[in-house]
């Protein structure tokens, strides 16, 4: 890659950025440029107080707003031609109209999340995204779509491990998956390391899994389970939330019968309490302006996301003492032994990053613990991806979900990504957790 293209830019776009420089660098790259299309230049410069280099290779189009640049893209030719690759790292609100972008262009494609909250969406069981995989082939193109590290890390691990097991086993039958996360961080002060809109947002959405293959919604925080994360001391209360991927598991895997994804941690039981102490209503409170709900003046209220160096200043005056993210798939799986017996095996399959303190002062310093891995995974995971593209374009175009990455590529270049991703302090974790006969 010699050119690429944000629309957008914040705390995981940054990460992004740094992490394919370093890469396209330590491929001889000598001629690499950054486009960074945003509202507010000032604003983004910011997230790159620790990385000079980085800006110096970089130039900032400043536009008023996204969906009148992507009106009269033309206009702004002679910036996005000859681009590598085009990034959504905004709201996934934009990815359908980068997407088209990039097929004008003739350019590959890469977002971190979907616009997944809709009717349409629950309706099909499938990312807008898709609709362009027959467009994205026809162009010999790739759009890869929900990187990060979950979605994106996350997925991409179930399907090295799916590929692995179906190649072994031929009797192999899948059972369910069950994603368990952990967002946690010890602090003198309340911080959030997303949004608090965001959050709130997905609050919105009841949380969903699928059971015998049909998808059920129910009450936020209506139960728990606990659960033990590697590198971290004590059970995790975890709750049912609806993420990216659920979809994308059903999707690209419809013969499992379950799919679960549960978070826990201190960013999960802030948000608990808000709710179950109905600051999160939307009913309007009489003694307010009409049409004014409780939920409106918590977030008005709420504290906002802190700059890269404030975050930076916490970590070292111990204001964050502790921080990390962990998410840990379980693959439930039947097959049979020896004699013909059925056994159930319960693969685990899952990733760390709990060495926080050692950011401090590098090019990434300032990130939070959540947009430091999430920025990582979808730089590797893309930058791996458009390797393995400019070697094969046809047999790589379209729509591409990271668990479908695996079979696409050979096992050796599947543990380069993973010694990457490891030279980057993130560790991973891969064992039969357990062996049970079917009575």
């Amino acid at each position: 890659m010699k050119k690429i293209v944000f629309f957008g830019l914040g705390a995981v776009g940054s990460v992004m950025a740094c992490c394919l420089y370093e890469l396209c660098k330590s491929e001889g790259n000598k001629q690499l440029e950054f486009l960074f299309v945003v509202r507010n230049p000032n604003k983004a410069k910011q997230y790159f107080f620790r990385a000079p280099h980085l800006l110096k290779v970089s130039k900032l189009l400043k536009i008023n707003d996204f969906k009148t640049f992507f009106q009269n893209p033309k206009k702004y030719a002679a910036q996005l031609n000859d681009a590598d690759v085009f990034i959504n790292a905004s709201a996934p609100e934009f990815n359908d109209m980068i997407l088209k972008l990039a097929i004008e262009f003739k350019t590959p494609y890469c977002d971190l999340a979907s616009d997944m909250y809709n009717a349409h969406t629950l309706k099909t069981l499938k990312f807008s995204q898709q609709s362009f995989h027959q467009q994205l082939q026809k162009t010999g193109i790739f759009g890869l779509i929900n990187v990060g590290i979950s979605p994106g890390v996350t997925n991409f691990l179930v399907g090295e491990k799916l590929a692995h097991l179906q190649r072994a086993r031929n009797s192999l039958k899948i059972k369910a998956i069950n994603l368990y996360l952990l967002e946690h961080m010890d602090s003198k002060q309340v911080l959030f390391s997303w949004s608090p809109t965001t959050a709130l947002e997905e609050l919105e959405e009841k949380p969903r899994y699928f059971k015998n293959k049909k998808l059920i919604s129910v009450q936020p925080f209506s139960y728990s389970q606990n659960y033990e994360f590697p590198h971290f001391k004590g059970e995790v209360a975890q709750y049912p939330i609806y993420q990216e991927e659920i979809l994308s598991f059903h999707d690209s895997f419809p013969e499992i019968n379950s799919i679960h994804v549960s978070s826990g941690g201190s960013e999960m039981e802030l948000i608990k309490n808000l709710f179950q102490l109905n600051l999160l209503s939307k009913k309007d409170v009489k003694c307010m302006a009409a049409g004014t709900s409780i939920e409106q003046i918590v977030r008005m209220v709420l504290p906002g996301m802190q700059s890269p160096k404030k975050i930076e200043e916490m970590q070292k005056n111990k204001t964050i003492k502790y921080a990390q993210f962990a998410a840990i798939a379980e693959i439930i799986l039947e097959t049979q032994d020896g004699k013909g017996k059925n056994i159930l095996l319960t693969e685990t399959t899952g990733l760390s990053f709990h060495k926080y303190p050692q950011l401090i002062e590098t090019p990434y310093s300032g990130a939070t613990y959540i947009a430091y891995p999430t920025g990582i995974g979808a730089a590797i995971l893309l930058f791996y991806a458009y390797l393995s593209w400019t070697k094969n374009k046809q047999g790589f175009s379209g729509i591409i979900k990271a668990e479908e990455l695996p079979a696409k590529i050979s096992p050796e270049e599947i543990e380069e990504i993973k010694r990457k991703m490891s030279s980057y302090m993130i560790d991973f974790v891969s064992h039969t957790d357990s062996f049970l006969k079917i009575k």
